[in-house]
């Protein structure tokens, strides 16, 4: 007669058990699940980026080599078109933002995604130029809108101080999958025939449809009456009317933002946002964060050459350098997340990324006046100092830029903010190789020098605003404005916001 489970009885077999759990797999299991989401809709979209971030590693890994070599379409004309599509996918957030604010953050990047699936499946039949720079521009259009929305998506399902730690696993994930994406790339790129690539490119598009399911299926699980009244009880009760038949209906306030979103509730209200190209403040912001984010720049381009025109390291040590980044970021994400519960710790950690990102300029400079061996080892710690560096700034201006968009128009003021870091993308790789490679020693030390100008910026402009940035029309009751749109001064929560405030 079999046992019950309950009832194992301890011993031997206990302690192997035990141990086991102690092992390597137990410390592994444990590490994933200390880099997960807390809820369970915030481990859904951390699956979600796992697919999404393997097949965009297959992609990356093997697309330029498949239309070079495959189709036969000029190296010359593949860089140019990839050009011209960065270009284009600088000013696309902007009205994808302005879209989700009309009609709803969920819909507008679950179609986007569903549209990044039938495009990137379009790959697998493009056979000369023209195709495939069609296809490029528009797929890079697509993405780039697709970047903020994704933020706005994770508050709306995930909110208050799950919002954090969630963004920051879904980032440590998706470098998991991308090195994955990587390794199955290189098993297409040994077999090297066209069906090979065919079903990569069939692979990677199937990767968008598996999260726009998941999204989907958050966004109506939180619509339905069970998830609108853990909503309901994760944000401020509102005030209690009496007992009646409103009750037991969900009104705007008890569904959520989501709900209002399926409903197809215009983002009506006695609230009218500035646009975000005229908020001087946010502007300041977003040029500060996107000069901060050069250390992309100094990290994917700089780095290699660098290393193999400045030093005497081997440079057999780029791949080192770029795994030790890898790992890391993989390490820190959540646990620095922890540190921007608020808005007021989130901006003080705005000192912490600044502090690794200087000395790593000044050790980088210093890799150049010793032999080879020693030059590794500076590289080693620069990028170790360099990623703390990154991944701090990442987590504070995540939480910085959400908390200073209007509900009303947020999917529009991150969409803008976006711009930064895209701009960077442009302008960093002029930087790095026309000004700080050439210069040497001097050209860290004027690194140096922007980085510290750009994290002051960003202390100045960031940060809860003093007054609100809405011009408000012929206002209704005071107690009317608060429950209808979820003004954050009816909260304590001084970072993101609750699904009360969302709703606005």
């Amino acid at each position: 007669m079999s046992g019950s489970p309950a009832s194992a009885p301890s011993g031997p077999g206990t302690d192997r058990a035990d141990g086991a759990a102690g092992g390597p797999a137990g410390r592994l299991l444990r590490f994933v699940l200390a880099i997960l989401p807390r809820t369970a809709a915030g481990r859904k979209l951390a699956a979600g980026a796992v697919a999404d971030s393997v097949g965009s590693g297959m992609f990356l890994a093997a697309s330029t080599l498949y239309f070079v070599t495959v189709v036969g379409i000029p190296a010359t004309r593949v860089g140019a078109v990839i050009s011209i599509a960065g270009v284009i996918g600088l000013i696309s957030p902007v009205p994808f933002g302005r879209l989700a604010d009309r009609v709803g953050p969920t819909r507008v990047y679950v179609a986007l995604l569903a549209a990044r699936g039938v495009g990137y499946a379009g790959f697998a039949l493009v056979d000369s130029f023209w195709p495939y720079a069609v296809l490029t521009c528009v797929l890079t259009a697509l993405d780039r809108g697709c970047s903020p929305l994704q933020q706005v998506v994770v508050g709306l399902i995930e909110g208050g101080e799950n919002q954090a730690r969630t963004m920051a696993s879904i980032r440590s994930v998706r470098n998991i999958g991308l090195t994955a994406g990587f390794l199955l790339a290189g098993a297409v790129l040994a077999i090297e025939h066209r069906a090979a690539f065919a079903a990569l490119f069939l692979g990677n598009a199937l990767t968008f449809f598996v999260i726009a399911l998941v999204v989907e299926r958050l966004r109506r699980g939180l619509e339905s009456p069970a998830g609108a009244t853990t909503a309901k009880q994760a944000g401020p009760e509102p005030e209690q009317a009496g007992p009646g038949p409103e009750q037991a209906g969900a009104g705007p306030e008890e569904t959520g933002p989501l709900a209002q979103e399926a409903a197809g509730e215009p983002d009506s209200g006695p609230t009218r946002v500035r646009s975000p190209f005229l908020d001087l403040r946010f502007l300041l912001f977003t040029v500060s964060n996107g000069i901060l984010s050069l250390h992309d720049s100094v990290l994917f381009l700089l780095l290699p050459l660098w290393l193999t025109t400045a030093t005497s390291a081997p440079a057999s040590a780029v791949s080192v350098l770029l795994a030790v980044n890898t790992v890391l970021t993989v390490l820190l994400q959540v646990y620095v997340a922890k540190f921007a519960d608020t808005t007021a710790r989130a901006l003080r950690l705005i000192w912490f990324a600044l502090v690794p990102l200087l000395l790593s300029c000044g050790v980088f400079a210093g890799a150049e006046y010793v032999p080879a061996w020693p030059a590794a080892a500076f590289a080693v710690i620069a990028v170790v100092l360099l990623t703390v560096g990154e991944n701090v700034h990442s987590v504070a201006v995540w939480n910085l830029s959400y908390d200073m968009s209007p509900a009303p128009a947020r999917a529009r003021y991150l969409a803008t903010f976006s711009l930064g870091v895209t701009g960077q993308q442009i302008v960093g790789p002029v930087l790095m190789t026309a000004v700080v490679l050439p210069l040497g020693t001097s050209g860290w030390a004027l690194l140096a020098g922007v980085f510290l100008l750009a994290g002051l910026g960003l202390r100045a402009t960031g940060g809860p605003r003093p007054a609100p940035t809405a011009d408000h029309a012929p206002a209704p009751e005071p107690a009317v404005t608060a429950g209808a749109t979820g003004s954050p001064a009816s909260t304590d929560t001084p970072t993101t916001p609750t699904p009360s405030e969302v709703t606005s």
